[in-house]
């Protein structure tokens, strides 16, 4: 658990960032078909725009704050684990 905390938390929130901005590219190209977590309908719904897709089951079961929440843990361990495989590659690559 010490190694996780070696990197700064900058590290760590980049990589939550760019899992965040994948996940939502490919939740718009898939449209309909993204109906449990479709974090495009949720970033929508929160600047009040209407994508005509309809709402995510993590929508109807958490609401609108349950679901960012829920998206927003799902890319922080993504994230985390990212980061981590990242980690572990250059080391197998020094070692």
């Amino acid at each position: 658990m010490k190694a996780l905390f070696n990197h700064p938390f900058l590290i760590y929130a980049a990589a939550t960032l760019a899992s965040l901005c994948i996940m939502i590219i490919i939740d718009y190209v898939l449209g309909a078909e993204a109906e449990h977590l479709n974090a495009w309908v949720i970033i929508t719904q929160w600047f009040g725009y209407d994508t005509g897709i309809g709402d995510s089951l993590a929508i109807r079961k958490l609401g609108l704050y349950g679901a960012t929440l829920a998206m927003l843990l799902v890319n922080t361990c993504i994230g985390v684990l990212l980061i981590q495989g990242i980690r572990l590659f250059i080391r197998f690559i020094h070692s």
